[in-house]
Protein backbone atom coordinates (compact mmCIF):
# COMPACT_ATOMS: atom_id res chain seq x y z
CA UNK A 1 0.00 0.00 0.00
CA UNK A 2 1.40 3.40 -0.98
CA UNK A 3 1.84 6.03 1.70
CA UNK A 4 -0.24 9.22 1.38
CA UNK A 5 2.96 11.25 1.56
CA UNK A 6 6.61 10.26 1.66
CA UNK A 7 9.46 12.44 2.92
CA UNK A 8 13.07 11.72 1.99
CA UNK A 9 15.51 14.24 3.43
CA UNK A 10 18.85 14.70 5.14
CA UNK A 11 19.16 18.26 6.41
CA UNK A 12 21.33 20.10 8.87
CA UNK A 13 19.93 23.25 10.40
CA UNK A 14 21.48 25.77 12.76
CA UNK A 15 19.31 28.02 14.93
CA UNK A 16 21.37 30.66 16.75
CA UNK A 17 24.45 28.44 16.50
CA UNK A 18 22.68 25.31 17.79
CA UNK A 19 22.81 22.31 15.43
CA UNK A 20 19.66 20.39 14.49
CA UNK A 21 19.70 17.34 12.19
CA UNK A 22 16.54 16.50 10.26
CA UNK A 23 16.12 13.20 8.42
CA UNK A 24 13.12 11.96 6.50
CA UNK A 25 12.83 8.23 5.91
CA UNK A 26 9.50 7.81 4.15
CA UNK A 27 6.74 8.13 6.72
CA UNK A 28 8.99 9.29 9.60
CA UNK A 29 10.74 12.63 10.09
CA UNK A 30 13.42 12.56 12.78
CA UNK A 31 14.47 15.87 14.33
CA UNK A 32 17.64 15.33 16.38
CA UNK A 33 18.51 18.20 18.73
CA UNK A 34 22.03 18.77 19.97
CA UNK A 35 20.74 20.30 23.24
CA UNK A 36 17.59 21.40 25.04
CA UNK A 37 18.59 24.96 24.20
CA UNK A 38 18.37 24.07 20.49
CA UNK A 39 14.83 22.80 21.01
CA UNK A 40 13.78 25.91 22.92
CA UNK A 41 15.21 28.16 20.21
CA UNK A 42 13.53 26.17 17.46
CA UNK A 43 10.16 26.40 19.21
CA UNK A 44 10.60 30.11 19.92
CA UNK A 45 11.22 30.85 16.24
CA UNK A 46 8.42 28.76 14.72
CA UNK A 47 4.63 28.55 14.74
CA UNK A 48 4.67 27.06 18.26
CA UNK A 49 5.97 30.35 19.70
CA UNK A 50 2.58 32.03 19.77
CA UNK A 51 0.07 32.15 22.57
CA UNK A 52 -2.06 29.72 20.52
CA UNK A 53 0.51 26.89 21.02
CA UNK A 54 -2.05 24.24 22.06
CA UNK A 55 -4.26 24.92 19.03
CA UNK A 56 -1.25 25.00 16.68
CA UNK A 57 0.03 21.72 18.11
CA UNK A 58 -3.36 20.09 17.55
CA UNK A 59 -3.47 21.29 13.95
CA UNK A 60 0.05 20.07 13.19
CA UNK A 61 -0.71 16.68 14.76
CA UNK A 62 -3.93 16.38 12.72
CA UNK A 63 -2.18 17.32 9.45
CA UNK A 64 0.61 14.81 10.07
CA UNK A 65 -1.92 12.11 10.94
CA UNK A 66 -3.90 12.71 7.74
CA UNK A 67 -0.67 12.61 5.69
CA UNK A 68 0.41 9.39 7.42
CA UNK A 69 3.58 11.04 8.75
CA UNK A 70 5.21 10.89 12.16
CA UNK A 71 7.67 13.46 13.55
CA UNK A 72 10.00 12.11 16.21
CA UNK A 73 12.02 14.59 18.24
CA UNK A 74 15.24 13.27 19.73
CA UNK A 75 17.75 14.79 22.12
CA UNK A 76 21.23 13.55 21.20
CA UNK A 77 19.69 10.40 19.73
CA UNK A 78 17.25 9.66 22.58
CA UNK A 79 13.54 9.98 21.67
CA UNK A 80 11.76 12.64 23.74
CA UNK A 81 8.56 13.36 21.79
CA UNK A 82 6.48 12.09 18.89
CA UNK A 83 3.55 13.55 17.03
CA UNK A 84 1.56 12.50 14.02
CA UNK A 85 0.36 9.11 12.81
CA UNK A 86 2.31 6.91 15.25
CA UNK A 87 2.06 9.14 18.33
CA UNK A 88 0.41 7.66 21.40
CA UNK A 89 -0.28 10.66 23.66
CA UNK A 90 -0.22 9.97 27.37
CA UNK A 91 -0.61 11.61 30.74
CA UNK A 92 2.49 13.79 30.50
CA UNK A 93 1.32 15.35 27.22
CA UNK A 94 -2.12 16.05 28.67
CA UNK A 95 -0.64 17.61 31.82
CA UNK A 96 1.54 19.89 29.67
CA UNK A 97 -1.45 20.75 27.42
CA UNK A 98 0.31 19.29 24.36
CA UNK A 99 -2.61 18.05 22.27
CA UNK A 100 -1.68 14.89 20.38
CA UNK A 101 1.99 14.80 21.39
CA UNK A 102 3.55 11.70 22.93
CA UNK A 103 6.13 12.89 25.46
CA UNK A 104 8.90 10.46 26.49
CA UNK A 105 11.35 12.17 28.86
CA UNK A 106 12.80 9.06 30.53
CA UNK A 107 15.98 8.64 28.46
CA UNK A 108 17.13 12.28 28.79
CA UNK A 109 16.29 12.22 32.51
CA UNK A 110 18.44 9.12 32.97
CA UNK A 111 21.31 10.83 31.14
CA UNK A 112 21.03 13.87 33.42
CA UNK A 113 20.93 11.61 36.47
CA UNK A 114 24.19 9.95 35.40
CA UNK A 115 25.93 13.27 34.65
CA UNK A 116 24.68 15.28 37.66
CA UNK A 117 23.42 13.00 40.44
CA UNK A 118 23.63 15.59 43.25
CA UNK A 119 21.69 18.23 41.30
CA UNK A 120 19.10 15.63 40.28
CA UNK A 121 18.66 14.49 43.89
CA UNK A 122 18.21 18.11 45.03
CA UNK A 123 15.55 18.74 42.37
CA UNK A 124 13.67 15.52 43.22
CA UNK A 125 13.74 16.33 46.95
CA UNK A 126 12.49 19.83 46.20
CA UNK A 127 9.64 18.50 44.05
CA UNK A 128 8.62 15.95 46.68
CA UNK A 129 8.72 18.62 49.41
CA UNK A 130 6.66 21.00 47.26
CA UNK A 131 4.11 18.32 46.45
CA UNK A 132 3.86 17.34 50.14
CA UNK A 133 3.37 20.98 51.15
CA UNK A 134 0.69 21.44 48.47
CA UNK A 135 -1.16 18.26 49.55
CA UNK A 136 -0.93 19.29 53.23
CA UNK A 137 -2.39 22.74 52.51
CA UNK A 138 -5.11 21.27 50.33
CA UNK A 139 -6.13 18.83 53.08
CA UNK A 140 -6.56 21.69 55.58
CA UNK A 141 -8.93 23.67 53.36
Amino acid sequence: MALPLEVLADLQLAVDGEDIDIRGTGDRIVVDLSSLRAGRRLLASGPFASAQRARTTGRVHEALDIAGLTVEVRLRGDPVARLGAEAQPGTIGRLLNLDGIEVRPTQPLRAVLRRRPVLTAAVVIGLVAGLGWWLFRRRDT
